[in-house]
């Protein structure tokens, strides 16, 4: 069954949140471009989006994921703290929640780019993931690497074409797309507030997190 969402808080609207970075070390990685999507109710309203100018090289190899090379990012890009400093008041000045495809990953990585320069952190209580949602409420999926974006969205039947695809904004979509599939498919979510579930998410990421040890424990050593 459904949940029927006519009266819940979704309608008052979230962003849907996304990074691409110069790796994937949270506490060293930068954030190269940002997109912010603001959803209201089930419609995506229009798009924030970012270019900084960081201080590190860009790798080529997350050059070939992201498209952004060090000339891109040099000549075009905004000032590293000014352009950190507009996302995240942006972000926390909507007073709407906050959803990643990976937020595990994509607010910690922002919050350290921020500590880094001493500046303010992003507020984290209405933080919300659909990747650990998915891995919770849709536990047994089969086959290799079907946990990633793109064979989530096709799961909960997203139809998108390969021009959908590539860079935070386009990823920023599509996770907010699938946290309202989410919603409308695990009524047990709809019974949450924002904190609430934002809190909640985190448990379930920890939790799934130690089983992913415990599994990784039992494995055959090569």
């Amino acid at each position: 069954m459904s949940a029927d969402l006519s009266k819940h808080w979704i309608h008052e609207g979230f962003i849907a949140f996304d990074t691409e970075t110069t790796g994937v070390e949270v506490d060293s990685a930068r954030v190269v471009t940002a997109a912010a999507v603001v959803f209201e109710g089930s419609v995506p309203l229009y798009t924030r989006s970012w270019l900084i100018k960081v201080d590190v090289d860009i790798p080529e190899v997350t050059t070939a994921v992201h498209g952004i090379t060090n000339e891109m990012s040099q000549a075009e890009g905004q000032e590293q703290s000014a352009a950190l400093v507009e996302i995240r008041d942006f972000l926390a000045g909507s007073g709407m929640p906050i959803v990643c495809f990976n937020s595990g990953f994509d607010i910690p990585l922002f919050n350290a780019n921020l500590a880094r320069l001493g500046l303010d952190l992003l507020p984290t209580d209405q933080v919300l993931c659909s990747f650990v949602i998915d891995k919770q409420c849709n536990k047994y999926v089969k086959g290799k690497a079907q946990r990633r974006l793109k064979p989530t969205a096709d799961r909960y039947g997203i139809e998108l074409t390969e021009e959908d695809w590539h860079g935070a904004e386009a990823d920023a979509r599509v996770a907010g797309q699938i946290f309202l599939a989410e919603l409308a498919a695990y009524p047990e979510l709809s019974e949450f507030s924002v904190t609430d579930l934002s809190a909640t998410v985190n448990l379930w990421r920890d939790q799934q997190d130690r089983e992913f040890q415990e599994w990784l424990s039992r494995q055959p050593q090569r």
